[in-house]
């Protein structure tokens, strides 16, 4: 599965989120094929605190609004309200 997402990384913006309820993935923990720093070494987009849903849905708005891949990185990367982010 993760060389699947660094595959289509290499063409499409892949966004990397946890699906907890709260929080975003681990950083810089491990290094092994797969774990997260490998994945996002290899040109997946970090979520950052936002867990899987609403990270589709911001995907999908950027997407729909025809954002390039720096654009959705960059819009990933902002700093999120705290707010939308939690519950």
């Amino acid at each position: 599965a993760a060389e699947a997402a660094i595959t289509l990384a290499a063409s499409k913006p892949v966004v990397l989120a946890s699906r907890c309820g709260a929080g975003g993935p681990l950083q810089q923990t491990y290094g092994f094929p797969g774990s997260e720093t490998h994945l996002l070494a290899n040109g997946l987009i970090s979520a950052g605190e936002l867990d899987a849903r609403k990270a589709r849905l911001l995907l999908l708005l950027l997407l729909s609004s025809h954002a390039d891949r720096d654009a959705i990185a960059a819009a990933f990367a902002a700093p999120q309200d705290p707010s939308l982010v939690s519950g």
